[in-house]
């Protein structure tokens, strides 16, 4: 594998799948447990996503450049430290910069512990059990160059980075027990949820919606570029990569909302909302393809020929006519004849029609 396409491969793991993908589901389980994503509660939580990519960052970076000699001065005692304590012996002998090491394994997983009793109420020895098997993890990607990703580890695994690691877990533990309780309810008040959807939620969702196509077409990209042959040098076409994108679009905000009963696109979903029509009732699926021709046929002709920084100005001038109007109704919806609401809204009035 080449030096390139394994750089793009962890860029890709990294920053096109590691932080949307632990946003999104952290945001869908917010509005789907509390009804609302606000305050001090949703800094907290969005804390504890931020912290765990960083994590992943840290444990990967920084990537080295694969040359032929790459492997040839690694050996297994350079990648894999077992001897327990060894890091004393490397502190009375270098002094600050060893112990400068050991102090940042263990204030690196100071948060981790925090959150495991501040956010999430675990006690002592599951932070610990925690806080050593998340260590374990680090320790086996590193050790193993990143599951075998790499032609052998760049990293040094060490065993002693267990003892450090969980130590600062459970050091976290012990701070949030005392500041915790200075601190807000780092866990919501749930709220009904019915209230209609403001333009910043709904803008959200659109952000969503284009965030879940784009991380579906870069991995069709990355398996078939990993492929070989003949897959690979269709990723290589500048037609393939406008065909992929359409298709992506077409799928997640014409069909997907087709099947599903309120009409939800992926973004939608993630933000917890759903698409009634005039009665309140569930949109029909002719009002499903006239949204669709309304907003997202426009946005995929401006994409198709490279105008994507348009979609942007479109969706701003479209939320600025919504906000001007009372019932905060944009275009799409009124061409429809649809509205968006809340998943809870839209559960209780299937239940009342019922």
């Amino acid at each position: 594998m080449s030096v390139r396409m394994s750089e793009t491969i962890i860029a890709f793991i990294l920053f096109a799948l590691v932080v949307p993908l632990a946003a999104l589901p952290w945001v869908h389980l917010q509005y789907r447990r509390y009804g609302q994503l606000r305050g001090w509660s949703a800094v907290v939580a969005a804390a504890g996503v931020l912290y765990g990519c960083g994590l992943v960052a840290f444990t990967l970076f920084p990537l080295p450049a694969v040359t032929p000699d790459f492997c040839l001065d690694r050996h297994l005692l350079d990648t894999w430290q077992l001897r327990p304590f060894a890091s004393l012996d490397d502190v009375l002998r270098e002094g600050r910069a060893a112990l400068s090491q050991v102090l940042l394994n263990v204030v690196l997983f100071v948060p981790l512990g925090f959150l495991l009793r501040y956010r999430f109420g675990r006690g002592l020895p599951a932070a610990t059990a925690v806080g050593l098997l998340t260590s374990l993890c680090v320790e086996l990607v590193q050790g193993t160059a990143i599951l075998g990703l790499y032609p052998c580890p760049y990293r040094l695994a060490d065993v002693d980075d267990l003892v450090t690691n969980t130590l600062g877990c459970v050091l976290g533990w012990l701070l949030a027990r005392w500041a915790g309780r200075l601190l807000p309810p780092a866990v919501p008040e749930p709220s009904a949820d019915l209230a209609p959807p403001g333009l910043l939620r709904r803008g959200l969702a659109f952000a969503g919606d284009l965030l879940t196509i784009g991380l579906t077409q870069s991995a069709v990209q990355v398996v078939l570029a990993l492929t070989g042959g003949r897959p690979r040098e269709l990723t290589t076409t500048d037609w393939f990569g406008v065909a992929l994108g359409a298709a992506v679009l077409v799928a997640y905000t014409l069909l997907v909302p087709l099947l599903r009963a309120d009409r939800a696109t992926p973004g939608q979903v993630v933000f917890h909302l759903a698409v009634v029509g005039r009665g309140g009732g569930p949109a029909s699926r002719g009002a499903t393809v006239v949204r669709f021709a309304a907003w997202w046929l426009p946005v995929l002709l401006l994409a198709a020929t490279g105008r994507t920084g348009l979609v942007l100005v479109l969706a701003a001038l479209l939320g600025l006519l919504a906000r001007l109007r009372a019932d905060r109704r944009g275009l799409p919806a009124l061409v429809s004849r649809t509205r968006t609401v809340t998943r809870a809204a839209y559960e209780r009035g299937v239940a009342a029609d019922r």
